[in-house]
């Protein structure tokens, strides 16, 4: 007995893998250290190939915070043969499925395409009352291409099952059926009925102001925003909407509240940016509206918006 507290005394490393765990590994992720959280995560599947968690949670890992598509694919694929049970597990790797889908060829789209489906089914059939995952597979439905199983109608059922379980989350999956097709009237109704079951909720808020904005009914999207930045005081984007509304009325010293409100919120807020310049350039403060653009094509060198954001530095130069 002596002679092995000597040795765990002396030899106290050799001990240490054995001790680490996935919520170890998590822990590393809440404190912003996914490598790390990766390094310990292969260590412990390395140790036991047959543990479904650390699979599952490297793959996820991998998956949202990393952008390892391979990887996350390999992971995810380990743990559902782990864990079928799993509903987490195969909505997640429809996830990571419809990731790569969206990063590679058409071919490679339709490949992926009936594997999203599939594990989002399944996902729904090992909980269909969890509404994440019949959102999931309703946006499935009516974005997928009828060759890969899209259908309208499909998807209606899953808003349908969605409402019966949750008031808000059944308008909102409505909504976005029919903004998705584009009927802005069935849209605009299905939002106000979401907030109707539950006014607290930011998002319907946010996208019914855009259902507004979008009509020019500018005093109406001020007020949603406004419900918006009620409920989401913290997030940067709130102010941003509501900036760029204020921006539409010709308030310009409000917007630029706002504006100046989402970048304390997020100095990287690359959108307002953009908003303030227009701001300056409305109040007719030209070098502040040129140092804005700038800032703003920085951040965003390419796109249609950058594109615009140069020509107004052209413009304003001259």
């Amino acid at each position: 007995m002596k002679r092995l507290l000597l040795v765990l005394f002396l030899f106290p490393l050799a001990i240490l893998p054995a001790q680490e765990s996935v919520q170890q590994a998590l822990r590393l992720v809440e404190a912003n250290d996914p490598d790390g959280a990766r390094a310990m995560l292969t260590r412990i599947v390395d140790a036991n190939d047959a543990n479904p968690d650390a699979h599952f949670q490297l793959g996820k890992l991998l998956l949202d915070h990393l952008r390892d598509l391979d990887g996350a694919e390999e992971h995810l694929e380990r743990a559902v043969e782990l864990a079928d049970n799993r509903a987490d597990y195969h909505f997640t790797l429809g996830r990571a499925y419809g990731a790569i889908a969206q990063n590679g060829s058409i071919f490679t789209g339709m490949k992926y395409a009936g594997k999203v489906r599939s594990e989002f089914v399944r996902a729904v059939e090992l909980e269909p009352d969890n509404v994440t995952y019949r959102t999931g597979l309703m946006r499935y439905y009516i974005q997928a291409p009828s060759i890969a199983g899209g259908s309208a109608g499909k998807a209606r059922e899953q808003a349908d099952a969605i409402l019966r379980i949750n008031d808000y989350e059944g308008h909102m999956a409505y909504a976005f059926i029919a903004a998705y097709a584009n009927d802005q009237q069935s849209a605009e109704k299905e939002y106000r009925a979401a907030i109707a079951a539950d006014s607290k909720r930011p998002l319907a808020h946010f996208r019914l102001g855009y259902v507004y904005l979008g009509q020019k009914r500018i005093d109406e999207a001020i007020a949603q925003f406004r419900e918006y930045v009620r409920y989401a005081p913290d997030d940067p984007n709130s102010h941003d909407s509501l900036g760029e509304a204020l921006l539409e009325k010709g308030l310009f010293d409000d917007a630029l509240q706002e504006y100046r409100k989402a970048l304390a919120l997020n100095p990287n807020f690359s959108s307002s940016f953009y908003g303030t310049a227009r701001c300056y350039e409305g109040k007719g403060m030209k070098d502040e509206a040129l140092s804005s653009y700038r800032k703003y094509v920085s951040f965003n060198p390419t796109g249609e918006s950058a594109e615009r954001a140069r020509n107004r530095v052209n413009e304003l130069e001259k």
